[in-house]
């Protein structure tokens, strides 16, 4: 015990000699003087005192909130979660949300601890999703931002304008990119000496559509075509041609035949009325359809456009809509459309009825707008952006950057050597590696690199890079080109890797999105086995579960019939005559009603229950359907409509292949309910309910971006509540920071006790 008594004491002197260091560099804790006198008498009943308390402080510096099987969640970790996906239109109370998140979190953890122990997180096909998601994921971290300011920018004053151009195609894809340029320098030359672009476009041009256009794309804006291609088009003033121009696709040259201010975006309804060419009965009847419909609009000044867009036009998406349309802008429909639509001057104004290759149309404008503010669209422009390949425009700023950050050293002349061994027996499938006894000199060290297997790039690395390229390159290039192109863009490659390989280590928030498509991942894959699949393959628990639970499955009752909508109250008359004398004679009805105009009737039949229908729900439903007899005519007094009822459909059981999916869906429920079941039992839950308390009270507020991403913020009225709230949910850490009147603090000293 005295030797107990000893170690104790040798290491409370240690704590206290650190203490005091820690007290002369952050006074603003507590009076040193006071701390210093106190400890100059203390009792070895006071040191134990003090040790014992010193032990329980450290012990509370445990933020663990939840350990699920082996594994422990921090509370700083959960909370992260939770406000990350914690909706804006959550209505429910900071505390009443946390709990029901507290809930959901731990039956996802749960879930994606299982995978991990089935080793779901080691199969090939798992790493390559999450590969794939993480070169997605690590593009905002290699990025420039003042770049990326700039070209969002430049892209925003381009929108404001439409450009028209012309072009000639030379493409280099699986051709000898210098041959490609030697062409495209020709068809230059002749152009300067005056020769007709149209006659050059047509007689070289490898783009397919100039047998049809000439060479001519006709009007876009920013973002529609490659980066290149659009910087040529909008830097070249109207009538020029301009230089060769280098894109994925090969090499252009643009003839910038007209610019004009943008014309915004358009929303649109259509009446739309298919024409099978190959019958020309088919062609008169779909343009006499066309133009009596355009005859009912005219009478009707355009009001009644959405009735008949519903009722008669072909396209049925859009008819069911009235006709709307998404809004668009320029080049986004074929021409003809578009420049109808365009040249609708008011809202509400139609046009006549036009034809494309889809069929007939008329078009109504609905409404307009102009390019909005640089503050409105720039997110949607900066995500436009990241996808498309100006984005590339910071990759030499970024790389210069990582050079100095990783320690780049380069040995230049170790390149030499591949000038002389790419030859013709190297694009014959020569192996390269033989050529040069080990290719074990180094090309470049990142000398920041821990790793021995990132800091050393050698020549037989390049080598290999050669190799796994060589069926995209041509014998009949300038190898020192070839060289030159390719190590520098293996260069670059590399610089970029290692930093994408270390970005967890370098960058919190990176790692826990990272660890968020991870457990996604596994939790997708894992639920689909045990649930989603499992309820469609498992055909004899789906009928158990079907025929235990079908009275949850119910038709209410229902009415069969068919329902005749009329022209006018003239046409309506004529039909409720027939329908009087003649039953189930619809064809005939039809042919002659529709004699004159095939607007004069139309007929739809179906099943309904109450609320499917509200047609059937007004002149059916709100009668008592026992009353009602089959054969029973009901003739509207507010429309154009009548009703037959052809069968009354009492409550009943629905069949299982009528609802399968929405049996499998409740199927699948009972089935995650189980699995959560034997999870709970597997992997024991314990929840640190004094930390969980803490933050579902509100001490604990928000991150604050006003302060940073990982500044927290707490209601407590003193600094040292603050301190100890701070400490006690997310650890005691120079890297823990949290704000208190406007100031932001460390956690990164523990206090004596609870009162200084």
């Amino acid at each position: 015990m005295q030797n107990l008594q000893k170690l104790l004491v040798q290491e409370l002197v240690k704590v206290i000699h650190t203490m005091l260091l820690l007290l002369k560099r952050h006074p603003i804790i507590v009076d040193n003087v006071k701390i210093i006198n106190y400890l100059k008498y203390i009792t070895m009943k006071n040191i134990y005192i003090v040790l014992f308390f010193i032990c329980s402080l450290l012990l509370s510096q445990n933020n663990v909130l939840l350990s699920i099987g082996d594994e422990d969640i921090s509370v700083d970790e959960f909370m992260k979660t939770y406000y990350k996906n914690r909706l804006d239109t959550d209505t429910l109370s900071f505390a009443a949300s946390l709990e029901e998140y507290l809930d959901l979190y731990v039956n996802f953890k749960l879930k994606v601890i299982d995978a991990e122990q089935a080793g779901l997180d080691t199969l090939p096909a798992f790493l390559r999703e999450l590969e794939g998601y993480r070169r997605q994921l690590v593009k905002p971290y290699l990025t420039d931002s003042e770049i990326s300011q700039q070209l969002l920018e430049e892209a925003y004053e381009r929108l404001k304008y439409e450009v028209s151009v012309s072009h000639i195609l030379i493409q280099s894809e699986g051709k000898d990119t210098v041959e490609a340029f030697r062409q495209i320098s020709k068809i230059e030359a002749r152009l300067k000496n005056g020769e007709s672009f149209l006659k050059l476009a047509e007689e070289f041009s490898d783009d397919p559509s100039v047998k049809e256009n000439g060479g001519n794309l006709g009007y876009f804006t920013a973002l529609y075509m490659v980066y290149p291609f659009e910087t040529a088009a909008y830097s070249n003033p109207v009538g020029s041609i301009s230089k060769p121009v280098k894109t994925r696709f090969g090499y252009h040259i643009l003839k910038v035949n007209d610019k004009r201010e943008s014309r915004g975006e358009i929303k649109v309804a259509h009446i739309m009325i298919r024409v099978d060419n190959k019958k020309t009965e088919a062609v008169n009847l779909s343009k006499t359809k066309i133009f009596e419909i355009y005859d009912s609009l005219v009478s009707e000044n355009g009001l009644n456009f959405a009735e008949l867009a519903k009722n008669y036009s072909d396209d049925k998406k859009s008819g069911a809509k009235g006709g709307e349309l998404d809004w668009f802008g320029t080049n986004k429909m074929v021409k003809k459309f578009e420049e109808s639509a365009f040249s609708l001057d008011s809202i509400g104004m139609f046009s006549k009825p036009f034809q494309t290759d889809f069929g007939w149309h008329i078009v109504k404008l609905l409404d307009k707008k102009e390019l909005p503010s640089f503050d409105q669209i720039q997110p949607s422009l900066k995500k436009k952006i990241e996808r498309d390949s100006r984005s590339q425009k910071t990759r030499n700023v970024v790389i210069n950057r990582l050079k100095d950050e990783w320690g780049f050293v380069e040995n230049e002349k170790s390149k030499n050597i591949f000038y002389r061994i790419i030859d013709e027996d190297f694009f014959n499938g020569g192996d390269i590696l033989n050529k040069i006894k080990g290719l074990g000199t180094i090309m470049f060290i990142f000398n920041e690199s821990k790793s021995n297997t990132e800091r050393y790039v050698y020549q037989k690395d390049f080598a290999e890079y050669l190799i796994a390229y060589r069926s995209r390159l041509s014998n009949n290039s300038d190898i020192e080109l070839i060289v030159d192109q390719l190590y520098k863009t293996f260069k670059e490659q590399k610089i970029l890797d290692i930093e994408m390989n270390n970005l967890e280590e370098k960058h919190d928030d990176f790692r826990l999105l990272i660890n968020e498509y991870h457990d996604g991942i596994l939790l997708f894959n894992l639920s689909e086995d045990k649930v989603w699949n499992k309820a469609i393959q498992d055909t004899v628990g789906l009928l158990n579960f079907y025929t235990k639970n079908n009275t949850n499955y119910m038709w209410s009752d229902r009415v069969s019939v068919k329902i005749y909508t009329a022209k006018d109250e003239k046409i309506k008359k004529r039909v409720l005559r027939y329908l009087n004398r003649f039953k189930d004679k619809d064809e005939e009805l039809m042919v002659k009603i529709n004699k004159d105009s095939s607007l004069n009737l139309s007929v739809e039949d179906g099943v309904f229950e109450k609320g499917d229908n509200s047609i059937v729900d007004d002149q059916l439903f709100s009668l008592n359907l026992s009353l009602l007899k089959k054969g029973d005519i009901i003739v509207s007094s507010d429309n154009n409509q009548i009703i037959v009822l052809v069968d009354i459909l009492p409550a009943s059981v629905k069949d299982l292949e009528d609802i399968k999916g929405i049996v499998i869906s409740d199927y699948q429920s009972v089935l995650e309910k189980d699995w959560l079941k034997e999870l709970r039992t597997q992997y024991p839950v314990n929840i640190n309910m004094d930390l969980f308390n803490l933050a579902k009270n509100q001490n604990f507020v928000s991150n604050d971006s006003s302060f940073g991403d990982d500044v927290r913020l707490f209601n407590c009225e003193g600094f040292m509540s603050c301190f100890q709230l701070a400490g006690q949910i997310f650890g005691y850490s120079s890297d823990v920071y949290f704000g208190w009147n406007g100031q932001i603090y460390t956690t990164e000293i523990k206090p004596l006790d609870g009162n200084n």
